[in-house]
């Protein structure tokens, strides 16, 4: 069968009309599907920029999530403060504002109850974040510090007897042995004798011995870990980390003692401890000359207060405590009735006291070769120890003389050592400061100490106290 032909006019056909309407059908026909396909595809994707498939579609009306949180409402519970930190300053606690606030000497506490801080910057103690000292000395003080170093009373120079004789530690020796029933030698006071002429320039020196709230502020301010190595390159003091007998939590960002005993004087530090914290405030650890000036004053006493020892003007091992648990330092200020004559507290027991000098037990005898008055000793130019003055909680009257000489090695902490800070006198009227300010320790028990092992001998290290299980901490 032939394909008909649309497009060919056959004369004598039913039509004589063109076949043109056919090809109208058919492009209408393949429009109208095209059209039809195309809008269901638009509306299955979304898409109708026009609006016109839609139109009849009501508008959805828009939800915007926005970071917008209800208002902070503080509860009741207690709130934990810190001791001042290099990346806190000041421990204040701030209510919420919409205006965060830069002042880096607060705590600001966001909506979400995540308090943020800055980093600490890297800085040397008593260099950055610091103030002038504006009690004469040079030096920055780590703002941590600003009103809570000690005091100092002026010392008046001069030219004194400083050591004492071999008559003089005999009588020691026997009042040891016959009141105080301990275990006193010859030989331990051999290294303070003899007598020799000594003449030294004004100084002032702290009436209080260094407490844990001051020394931990001096850490805080250095930044976490400042103690391993921060005082000379040496270990500033040990904390729990390193000896778990003592009273100093670290806890990777802050130091921190238990507020019971943040008053009491530090113990633990170093030489290099001590001699960086009275650096850092702009002073220095005294001489050993200084210290016996201050601790004997113009009459030369044999004690702080005079010549006869009562256990009521010093915390020794006499009287020895009821409960052993109870053995230890106590707060600084303490024993005021033992105050010396220029004011000071506390150098006849309680704790011990770095001074400055090396320590050799023949250094008195090569300075009393000359027979003339020696101008403000240095001590031996170095050794192995450094001296300790002042005795201690843990040791009978005889070390508390303020004659006495101890020693030990620099890099070692005891619990029974401490110290204090002197300051160059720049004029007639003494610097002082703002008393001693607070910071965290809880009092601990101690096993009783044997008299036999304490920190007795002049030429060695003294001996550690006797070893006590983790926990179990002397307060001080």
């Amino acid at each position: 069968m032939a394909r008909n032909n649309y497009g060919t006019l056959r004369p004598g056909g039913r039509r004589a009309a063109s076949g043109a309407w056919q090809w109208v059908v058919i492009g209408f026909v393949l429009g109208f599907g095209c059209a039809a396909i195309i809008g269901l595809v638009l509306i299955i994707g979304g898409l109708d920029p026009a609006g016109i498939l839609t139109a009849s579609r009501p508008t959805p009306t828009a939800i915007i999530i926005t970071a917008t949180l209800p208002p902070f409402t503080p509860t009741a519970e207690p709130t934990e403060v810190l001791l001042p930190t290099a990346t806190t300053g000041q421990a204040q606690v701030v209510a919420p504002s919409a205006t965060p606030t830069t002042d880096p000497n607060t705590i600001q506490v966001e909506p979400s109850a995540t308090a943020t801080t800055q980093p600490p910057p890297t800085q040397s103690a008593g260099v950055s974040n610091a103030s002038s000292t504006g009690d004469g000395g040079s030096a920055l003080i780590p703002r941590l510090l600003e009103g809570i170093i000690s005091q100092v009373n002026p010392v008046e120079g001069g030219t004194f007897q400083m050591g004492t004789t071999p008559q003089e530690v005999a009588t020691a020796v026997d009042e040891c042995v016959n009141i105080y029933e301990a275990n006193c030698q010859l030989a331990f006071g051999e290294d303070s004798a003899p007598p020799h002429s000594v003449t030294i320039n004004p100084f002032s020196l702290e009436t209080t011995e260094v407490t844990y709230a001051q020394y931990l502020a001096f850490l805080n301010s250095m930044g976490p870990n400042s103690h391993r190595t921060g005082c000379d390159g040496q270990l500033c003091i040990a904390t729990r980390a390193e000896d778990p007998n003592s009273n100093v939590i670290f806890d990777s960002a802050n130091y921190r003692v238990l507020d019971v005993i943040s008053q009491f004087p530090v113990t633990a530090v170093t030489w290099y401890g001590a001699q960086a914290y009275c650096q850092a405030i702009g002073r220095r650890l005294p001489t050993e000359a200084e210290w016996e000036r201050a601790a004997r004053g113009p009459q030369n006493n044999l004690y702080p207060w005079g010549n006869t020892f009562s256990t009521d003007f010093a915390k020794t091992s006499r009287p020895r405590p009821e409960d052993p648990s109870l053995a230890g330092a106590v707060a600084v200020a303490n024993y005021a009735a033992g105050a010396s004559f220029y004011g000071m507290l506390d150098m006849a027991g309680n704790v011990a006291e770095w001074v400055s000098d090396w320590y050799s037990p023949t250094y008195y005898t090569q300075l009393n070769q000359s027979g003339a008055p020696v101008l403000n000793p240095l001590g031996p130019p170095a050794g192995t120890e450094k001296v300790v003055r002042g005795g201690s909680w843990d040791t009978v009257p005889f070390f508390a003389r303020a004659v006495h000489r101890q020693s030990a090695e620099p890099q070692s902490g005891f619990l029974w050592l401490g110290f204090r800070c002197a300051q160059d006198s720049t004029s007639g009227t003494p610097a002082s400061g703002a008393g001693t300010g607070s910071t965290g320790l809880s009092p601990s028990t101690s096993a009783p100490v044997d008299e036999d092992l304490n920190n007795s001998q002049p030429t060695l290290p003294p001996p550690p106290l006797a070893t006590l299980p983790p926990g179990t901490l002397p307060p001080g």
